[in-house]
């Protein structure tokens, strides 16, 4: 049957101005801060349940030290349904018993491992039941601008959200040199928030909060960081550090071709009895790959090195005397004992962020 023409545009015209009365009502276009809003909120809402309050005991002797008081809270969160847990390593460190706030009661928590040099430590929960856990991203896809969020527990306050944003990748601070490049982001946290994690915009982990630089920045351990330290402290029960016996150091030159400033990594001393000098590197070689990373920085040495491990081959590409050469090298394990030479200085730490007393 057809209808009279009439009769369908006045069905057409009453069916638009519902819409428009259902949309003007109940279906407002969002503006750019309520989306973010709803979206941060959401996202401290799935992941809260993730983030732990955690407890530090210290002995008796700790409780008349000057570093501070026996008693010690900070944040940590969970990064498997097993129960293992990481906070920063200055929260547990001298603990003689440790401890969370779980499902409204106290929970023993046993130190698996800890790490002084990237400030983890690495726990395990015994529930008896899979417990929430963070999804763990990838931390070389951040860029400075990043949006990242920062959940932990303030003072003896509920935990909650704090909005930032990446403003470098830095593999120092001051003079204090990392193992490995840190995230710092904008963030401004309180006391009782170290520890906690530093979340993308999907929610999953990109770093370990680890210490306060002033009054309105934060540097995190990348993730990725993370994972291999923790796969190292269940593996061996401690982290592995690569290790093969060069001291690099770099220089600014005016690259003539470009006619811009540029950089070079040279080694300025090959340590005796360690697989550098094995291989055969020499000092004043120019460093410019290691197996497929280019060298333009010091920090590049140290980002790759860290993530290898003993017993690994690395072909690693040098500049001398005018040829390129390619130098297959094996890698050690790291002395126990520190060596006299350094690649760079090591200064005093930045400011660790304190966590609260509640005795």
């Amino acid at each position: 049957m057809r209808w009279p023409v009439s009769i369908s545009n006045r069905r057409l015209y009453v069916f638009a101005a519902c819409l428009l009365v259902a949309f003007s009502t109940t279906g407002r276009a969002s503006s750019p801060l309520e989306t973010i809003d709803a979206e941060v909120t959401g996202l401290y809402e799935r992941s809260k349940s993730a983030v732990v309050k955690i407890h530090a005991e210290g002995d008796a002797t700790m409780a008349r030290s000057p570093l501070g008081p026996s008693h010690r809270v900070s944040s940590g969160f969970f990064i498997d349904a097993e129960g293992r847990f990481v906070t920063a390593d200055t929260l547990v460190e001298n603990a003689a018993v440790i401890w969370i706030d779980w499902q409204g009661r106290h929970v023993f928590a046993k130190l698996l491992g800890r790490d002084p040099i990237t400030r983890l430590a690495l726990l395990q929960l015994d529930t008896g039941e899979p417990t929430p856990y963070l999804p763990l991203g990838n931390s070389d896809d951040l860029r400075v601008g990043s949006m990242v969020v920062a959940i932990g527990f303030p003072y003896e306050l509920p935990s909650a959200p704090v909005v930032g944003f990446v403003a470098g990748l830095d593999i120092h601070c001051g003079r204090r040199v990392f193992p490995v490049n840190h995230i710092r982001a904008n963030c401004r946290l309180s006391p009782g928030q170290g520890g906690g994690p530093l979340l993308n915009a999907r929610g999953e982990v990109i770093g370990l909060v680890v210490a306060a630089h002033g009054d309105d920045q934060c540097y995190s351990l990348p993730v990725n960081a993370v994972k291999k330290i923790c796969a190292d402290i269940i593996k061996t029960g401690s982290p592995q550090y690569p290790w093969v016996g060069l001291d690099v150091a770099e220089h600014q030159f005016t690259n003539q071709l470009a006619g811009v400033p540029d950089w070079q990594v040279f080694i300025r001393e090959v340590l005796a009895n360690t697989p550098a000098e094995v291989a055969g590197f020499q000092a004043r070689d120019i460093l410019l790959r290691i197996a497929t990373n280019e060298i333009h920085r010091a920090a590049d040495v140290l980002n790759t090195m860290f993530y290898r491990h003993s017993g690994d081959t690395l072909q690693i590409a040098v500049f001398r005397t005018g040829d390129t050469q390619t130098i297959k090298i094996v890698i050690g394990t790291r002395p126990t004992e520190p060596s006299p030479i350094v690649p760079v200085p090591v200064m005093p730490v930045p400011q660790i962020l304190p966590v609260s007393a509640t005795r």
